[in-house]
């Protein structure tokens, strides 16, 4: 079976197809797709499987080779329509941010904290009290710190 291959205006619509591909849009996005100008034409039927080539209700002469080409270069006509269609995604919300900055402030309180009970467990085994004292107030330092950080961040929201 021959490979179907149409190019159609009907409705101010256009539907190409190019065995597994097909492009549709409207007549004007084709236009602006394509770089075509199909002046005067406003109704095309052209279609391998019955190897015709209607034009504004007149028949013409099949194949033709502009609607051949057209068909050729559905490629083009994807491309183009999908970067003409691409709407870039929008940048974080307020409310993303500001999750985004808490996140951030929670994990680097989250090292720091790891850091300190790493640090106290070894001065628990070796009995050294004036470093589990120190460690103590590092850690109440870190807890204020963060405390002081997030209410930043919530003052600023």
């Amino acid at each position: 079976m021959t490979n179907m291959r149409v190019f159609q205006i009907q409705k101010e619509n256009v539907l190409i197809i190019n065995e597994d591909k097909q492009y549709t849009d409207t007549l004007d996005n084709f236009k602006i797709d394509s770089s075509l100008n199909l002046e005067n034409i406003n109704e095309v039927i052209y279609d391998n499987y019955q190897e015709c080539c209607v034009v504004n209700k007149e028949f013409k002469e099949y194949p033709n080779v502009n609607f051949e080409g057209y068909i050729n270069n559905i490629d083009i006509y994807i491309k183009a329509k999908v970067e003409r269609e691409y709407v870039p995604p929008e940048g974080p919300t307020e409310e993303e941010k500001v999750l985004a900055k808490i996140n951030e402030i929670m994990e680097e309180n989250d090292t720091q904290i790891a850091d300190i009970k790493d640090a106290m467990l070894v001065a628990v085994l070796t009995d050294d009290t004036e470093l589990q004292e120190e460690l103590k107030q590092e850690y109440i330092v870190v807890i204020e710190d963060t405390n002081n950080k997030l209410k930043e961040v919530n003052v600023n929201d």
